[in-house]
Formats: C-alpha cells, sequence, structure tokens
C-alpha cells in the first residue's frame, strides 16, 4: 500500500474516533474532552512523524539517523509540553487523555487486523 494512502487512512480513522466523543460531549465530559484532546496530540504526532519519514527517504544514512533523533525528541517534547498544558488547564479524565494519546497506534493495529482478515482466505 502506498505511505500516502495509508496515512491518510489513519488520519480518517483517528478523525472519525472523535465523532462519539464530541457526540457524548454532554454526558461524559471530562472523558470525552480526554480522548478528544489526547487523540488531537496522537493525530498531530502521527502526522509530524509520516513527514519526518517522509524527509528521511531521500537523506544519506548518517543524515537520516540525525534526522530520526532530531525528530523523535522533538515530538517527545511537544507532547509532554501539551500533555502538561492540556492537563493543568483542561483537567480531563486522564486514563481516557493517555488512551487518546495512544489513538494512532490503536487505529494502526485495527487497520492491520482489518487488511489481515481481509486478505485471509477464510473471509
Amino acid at each position: 500500500m502506498n505511505n500516502k494512502i495509508y496515512v491518510k487512512r489513519i488520519v480518517i480513522i483517528i478523525l472519525l474516533t472523535n465523532v462519539p466523543a464530541i457526540l457524548s460531549l454532554p454526558l461524559f465530559y471530562k472523558e470525552a474532552l480526554g480522548w478528544i484532546s489526547g487523540s488531537i496530540a496522537s493525530f498531530i504526532n502521527f502526522i509530524w512523524l509520516a513527514d519526518n519519514v517522509k524527509k528521511s527517504m531521500r537523506l544519506l544514512e548518517t543524515k537520516s539517523k540525525l534526522n530520526a533523533v532530531k525528530g523523535t525528541l522533538l515530538r517527545l517534547l511537544f507532547l509532554a509540553v501539551y500533555s502538561a498544558v492540556i492537563v493543568y488547564l483542561l483537567r480531563p479524565n486522564i486514563v481516557v487523555f493517555g488512551l487518546g494519546l495512544l489513538s494512532a497506534q490503536i487505529c494502526i493495529y485495527g487497520n492491520e487486523i482489518y487488511e489481515n482478515i481481509k486478505k485471509s482466505k477464510y473471509f
């Protein structure tokens, strides 16, 4: 599968997971707020990672390693600062916020399971 199509598919799935959270905002405010704010950070992190990988494909090995380390440290710093600000200002449900931060990974696993089932000879 083309990398651009794969990134687009994961981004769409991440954004679609926010629909139930937005709809449940009046009933479960702190939980919905936690999921939405966590998945926004996960979305930004995933797009940033995909962009770093795309840029690293054209570089030499040493520059690619340096770019990967720099990109990882910047993304982790962003996540730490973003998380601290969100937890301090909005005070969401911290467990759901953490799950929202994992939404890109959850979507990737879900997509891979779906693709493997679709390719299986039993389905």
